[in-house]
């Protein structure tokens, strides 16, 4: 089976991620690889997916797992998430308020999506998280080298998961091309705003939500 992973090498990339990571444990790490980036942050649990990997982590306490169903409860997640897996996760680790700590790399396409453009991921990711870009990371830095460029990204948790208010962003976000009076009457909702709501930014999704109705503590 083929896992799509890319293995970032580069020590002084490394050294800088293992900087960001705070003292909260227990310290998570998903996507482990060879263990590149365990020997320094000394993870409390290793999650990977591919069996063939585990005997390089074997003082991680290596959990065979996929980070789209994650099988530890709490903690600092601190991972190089392979790309094909990057919204599934997202979905998952936004319904834990457990995990009040992201430090990701994460395909810098991705992340410039959550951060401008206005998709359900992004306004729900930008409605629980504080969300701050550290650093661009080249292709280089990894092995095989990628077509595109990474960015390390941390998320800090900020509100606790609502289900209904996740509905309604999903609901708003399917008729992106609307304008919010229309999109909200289609959601059971009720607004007089006239901007269709692809004119929201990500950042600004408590501002669409306050416009049906919604307040955002």
């Amino acid at each position: 089976m083929n896992y799509s992973q890319n293995f970032l090498v580069d020590q002084e990339i490394i050294s800088r991620i293992v900087g960001y990571a705070s003292e909260l444990r227990p310290l998570i790490e998903i996507g482990c690889g060879k263990g590149n980036l365990s020997r320094f942050l000394n993870p409390d649990v290793c999650i990977e997916l591919d069996s063939r990997l585990l005997p390089f982590l074997s003082q991680y306490n290596p959990v065979q797992g996929d980070a789209r169903k994650l099988p530890v409860s709490r903690g600092q997640i601190v991972s190089s998430l392979p790309y094909s897996i990057t919204s599934d996760f997202f979905v998952e680790v936004s319904r834990l308020d457990s995990f009040p700590r992201l430090l990701l790399v994460l395909q810098e396409d991705f992340v410039n999506k959550i951060l401008d453009y206005p998709t359900f991921l992004s306004f729900l990711l930008n409605y629980y998280y504080r969300i701050s870009e550290l650093m661009v990371i080249p292709p280089k830095a990894f092995r095989p080298v990628p077509k595109v460029f990474s960015s390390l990204v941390l998320l800090e948790r900020r509100r606790n998961y609502n289900e209904i208010v996740t509905e309604i962003i999903k609901c708003l976000s399917s008729y992106r091309n609307k304008t919010l009076k229309n999109a909200s009457q289609l959601c059971g909702l009720s607004s007089t705003e006239t901007r269709r709501v692809r004119d929201f930014k990500p950042w600004m999704v408590t501002e669409l939500l306050g416009s049906v109705g919604i307040s955002s503590a």
